[in-house]
């Protein structure tokens, strides 16, 4: 896909990658899940992201990293663009990943800022990494501001300017939370340049101040709904969007920042029918969670029947 027809707007369901009872890739759930999402007729994404947080990345081996690309690549249709995650720890790693990703199919790269070097990070290390990855990489690239998977390093608004300056960074997608670093990005960064949301739990605010979409891990459970936030906003039925906003809330806490990635498939689980364990050293959810979990899903949608 033409980097200039990508621009971001909409719901961007981060997959998870599901594995066998051997703790192997297990590709045929993962190309149901995506028919799920991309049904004809029954599609709410703008999108898909491969080998994000949620799709256990770090969890994963080159090949299967090239595999999963690639297979969700196949299974989805050719109009919707596909964004993989590509972060490593140096310049030069990052872009070996970018490059792997697009021959992969990926429309773009998701990346990590460095942070094993935490306190070296400073904004002029930053800002040329990120402008030397995208100088290099064969598809555009995406900022992923995401501070619990980089022990704490949060990418300021001045710093993420900075980065977005380069005409081949196309967006970031913060999942910060931080409503006024968001608002300050969207309002401030060069046209074409375009902000994501990092959770569904904050969608509505972003979109109130400039922001385009999400990067949602609650879209690979209720894409609806997560694509109906956005167009109650569209249509300025703010109240009704403010109420969906609300009943999301919580269960987008727990398959997130509660119980992370084993909530996520638990949920999946629960609601679709597949989902399975997420790969050692991650723990599979206890039943008192899966309960939980199943409260939280009717709070968030009235008409599921466990």
């Amino acid at each position: 896909m033409p980097e200039d027809t990508l621009d971001l707007h909409g719901i961007y369901p981060p997959v998870p990658t599901f594995f066998d009872a051997s703790g192997d890739l297990d590709v045929a759930t993962l190309r149901g899940h995506i028919r799920r999402l991309t049904e004809p007729g029954n599609c709410w994404v703008a999108g898909i992201v491969a080998l994000g947080s949620n799709g256990e990345a770090a969890h994963l081996d080159d090949a299967e990293r090239d595999t999963v690309i690639r297979v969700i690549r196949e299974a989805t249709p050719t109009e919707i663009p596909v964004l993989a995650g590509a972060s490593a720890q140096s310049t030069r790693g990052t872009i070996a990943l970018c490059e792997a990703a697009a021959q992969s199919g990926a429309a773009a790269a998701l990346v990590l800022p460095p942070s094993y070097f935490r306190s070296q990070m400073s904004q002029q290390a930053l800002v040329r990494h990120y402008h030397t990855v995208a100088d290099a990489s064969p598809i555009p690239i995406v900022i992923y501001n995401m501070p619990a998977s980089t022990g704490g390093l949060d990418l300021d608004a001045a710093t993420i300017l900075a980065i977005g300056e380069h005409a081949r960074v196309i967006g970031v997608k913060d999942s910060a939370g931080n409503i006024t670093k968001v608002a300050e990005i969207a309002g401030q960064a060069r046209p074409g340049f375009r902000t994501l949301a990092g959770s569904a739990s904050f969608l509505l605010p972003t979109l109130v101040v400039g922001g385009v979409g999400a990067v949602a891990a609650l879209a690979n459970i209720l894409p609806r709904q997560c694509h109906d936030l956005i167009e109650l906003f569209r249509q300025g039925k703010l109240d009704e969007a403010r109420e969906l906003q609300a009943r999301l809330v919580p269960l987008n806490t727990a398959v997130t920042s509660g119980y992370g990635v084993p909530g996520l498939k638990a949920a999946l689980d629960l609601s679709a029918g597949y989902g399975g364990a997420p790969r050692s050293p991650l723990l599979a959810l206890g039943d008192k969670e899966r309960e939980q979990l199943k409260r939280l899903l009717t709070l968030a949608n009235p008409a599921w029947q466990n």
